[in-house]
């Protein structure tokens, strides 16, 4: 049977004997606590040299490794010698290589956790050995060991920060007498200065269990606190706090509650086949266990609103005169300079839309409109990195108001790659809400046919010719491979001919009982069509010559600008234009501000966000410019489930009536039969 001895540098009445099973082996584990003694904890490591296989030290770290130079206690080496070369582990190789191994399991979950957020650390140098890991995350960290260690209220910043602070106090660190812990208060009055305040503000708090036990916590309202283990009492004392979200990072076993890190680096030391434990050997061990990091979420802040953020912006130069405090432009000269102007502006809150509220559950949500004064042309011209920059900057505003989870609008998700870098460094999920985009736009395109009644249909499928311009983008590429499903033919329009060469034979495998036709020109396939979707970022340019498509078509517009203008509209009354899906919420939804639709209609791609928060998934849905068939599907589902219904059919000038489409369709026919 193996001995391993505990030298717990704290209190004896934590003391216990017990024999366990682990890796095949029994063993026997005696924890002895010193009450701080030294002198007792170098008398035990002497007495029991001769029997146990390892010690495992409790409270108390050997080294401190910092790239080329080792900082060790001055008692470490009187405990080596006592040893007598039997093992003495400290848990610090464990931790480093199991710590961030929980982490990236946990981020598996929840890949924005640590995303741009600011992580604080009660006292860095005792994590040193895995604060690489928040490196190579590029998380901003913070460190308050100039208050932990030497009772001075200042905080630190940063990796070189914390590696000056030990050059510089090593001689005083490496020396410091072994006693009782002082217990450090971070809620005590004089620790609330500017110089302690980057400390207070971060976003995750990171602190061990043995810490806990002698630190008194600041205000942890809002906050999310690491943990590597738990107990009741240290839960409640988190909770009691104020922190939001714990996450546990090894829940005990509930059969060994007593095995600290040390422990266990003892027993994979003494079981181990290998001469030596190394990181790999630990990793395998892990890979064997059943360990889950454990999210907690505190009862106080249970009821709290989820709350979303969308952005928008101007969708024309006009539209700047209506951002507050430029009304005097809308009809100056100056105009177009100040369109230019408005675009280096930085976003800011807008507005907040409230009472959203689910018909299914009854969950109640809020969400704050973020408004980027950038039109389409400007965002188009800019550089991409500065809309990145402008876009993940409004992120962490709306991350810092409580927000979890952001969705852009227009064209805010057709700059670079449609959302991802910006998704990368957000601090919270971002989706371009294109998924319930393009399924609204399915729901107004199918209303509008089947208010027309022009075009036959054998049960769900129409028995007429589709037409989508725009297709290979990320809204046009999924309307075209439901409406394959859904028509007799299809005819896909985009500019480049490799694109559409590619997209129609992915579309001939999706839909292979539809006929695909790909071009480069819809005006040579307009007259045949029934119905049109335009999904592109022309920007207002003309996109087909309205005087070729056919009576009776619909066309279902989903740019913004539109691509087919008011004039062109004009020109044909007897073909029906509409807007594509805007969509109601549920609920008595209150909107602050203007958002450029009639009464509290939105976007279907503000509706996507405000449906995944009432759903309770904050992850990036829809992403890219490539969209997952099955993703809208779902968000189709979900809609119908929360109460998210098609608004009315608008046109360029407001609702299209029923009577209006009765005078469409009627002119459609006079036209057909002459």
């Amino acid at each position: 049977m193996k001995e391993i001895i505990k030298i717990n540098f704290g209190s004896s009445s934590e003391n216990f004997d017990e024999v366990i099973e682990m890796n095949g082996h029994q063993i026997h584990i005696r924890s002895l606590g010193v009450n701080y003694n030294v002198d007792i904890a170098l008398d035990l490591i002497r007495r029991y040299s001769d029997e146990c296989d390892a010690f495992a030290l409790s409270g108390f770290i050997l080294d401190i490794k910092l790239k080329n130079e080792t900082f060790s206690h001055q008692v470490v080496k009187r405990i080596k010698e006592a040893a007598q070369g039997k093992p003495v582990l400290d848990g610090n190789m464990l931790r480093k290589t199991a710590i961030p191994w929980a982490l990236r399991r946990y981020l598996e979950v929840d890949k924005h956790f640590l995303s741009n957020k600011t992580i604080a650390f009660y006292t860095g140098l005792v994590q040193w050995s895995y604060l690489s890991f928040f490196e190579d995350l590029q998380c901003p960290m913070v460190f308050g060991d100039l208050y932990f260690s030497m009772g001075i209220p200042a905080s630190i910043k940063g990796l070189e920060g914390l590696e000056t602070f030990l050059k510089i106090n090593s001689p005083f660190l490496t020396r410091l007498k072994i006693d009782k812990k002082v217990s450090r208060d971070f809620s005590a009055s004089y620790t609330q200065n500017k110089i302690m305040q980057p400390f207070f503000d971060a976003d995750i708090f990171f602190i061990t269990e043995s810490q806990l036990k002698f630190t008194q916590l600041n205000d942890l309202k809002g906050k999310t606190v690491i943990v590597d283990r738990l107990d009741k009492e240290n839960e409640d004392k988190l909770f009691n706090a104020g922190a939001d979200k714990i996450l546990n990072l090894f829940p005990p076993d509930t059969h060994q509650p007593r095995l600290s890190s040390s422990v266990i680096e003892a027993i994979l030391t003494v079981t181990s086949e290998s001469i030596g434990l190394t990181e790999e050997d630990i990793l395998h061990n892990l890979q064997k266990t059943q360990i889950r990091p454990q999210l907690i979420t505190t009862g106080q802040h249970h009821h709290q609103d989820d709350r979303f953020a969308f952005i928008i912006h101007p969708l024309a130069k006009s539209q700047i005169a209506q951002i507050p405090g430029l009304d005097f432009l809308k009809k100056s000269p100056l105009l177009d300079f100040a369109e230019t102007i408005a675009s280096k502006v930085p976003g800011y809150h807008y507005c907040k839309i409230s009472g959203i509220k689910s018909e299914f559950s009854g969950k109640e949500i809020s969400g704050d409109l973020y408004l980027l004064p950038s039109t389409p042309k400007m965002l188009l011209n800019r550089p991409t990195e500065k809309v990145y920059e402008s876009l993940t900057t409004i992120c962490e505003l709306a991350h810092k108001r409580g927000a979890k989870l952001i969705g852009l609008g227009a064209y805010t998700k057709i700059v670079g790659d449609a959302g991802v870098t910006v998704n990368k460094r957000s601090p919270i999920p971002v989706t371009t809400g294109n998924s319930l985009s393009s399924a609204a736009t399915l729901w107004a395109a199918s209303y509008g046919v089947d208010k027309m009644g022009l075009v036959s249909k054998n049960g769900t499928s129409y028995d007429g010719t589709c037409m989508v311009i725009g297709a290979t983008g990320s809204i046009g590429k999924i309307c075209a491979k439901i409406l394959a499903k859904q028509w007799k033919k299809i005819i896909v329009v985009a500019p480049r001919p490799y694109k559409i060469l590619e997209l129609v034979e992915v579309l001939k495998h999706f839909a292979p009982e539809s006929e695909v036709v790909g071009t480069t020109n819809p005006n040579k396939y307009s007259s045949q069509c029934d119905l049109i979707i335009t999904s592109t970022s022309a920007q207002g340019e003309r996109v087909l010559d309205i005087n070729l498509v056919k009576p009776g078509c619909v066309i279902c517009d989903v740019s913004r600008p539109f691509d087919i203008s008011l004039d062109d509209a004009a020109k044909r009354p007897d073909i029906l234009i509409i807007a594509s899906g805007e969509v109601d919420l549920p609920g008595d939804v209150k909107i602050e501000k203007t958002i450029g639709l009639e009464g509290e209609t939105v976007y279907a791609c503000l509706a996507e966000t405000a449906l995944l928060t009432l759903e309770g998934i904050f992850e990036s849905f829809s992403i890219s410019r490539e969209l997952a068939y099955e993703k809208v599907v779902q968000i189709d589902r979900l809609s119908r489930k929360h109460g998210i219904r098609l608004s009315n059919i608008m046109g360029h000038t407001g609702v299209i009536t029923d009577s209006e489409i009765a005078s469409c369709r009627k002119l459609a026919l006079k036209k057909v039969e002459s």
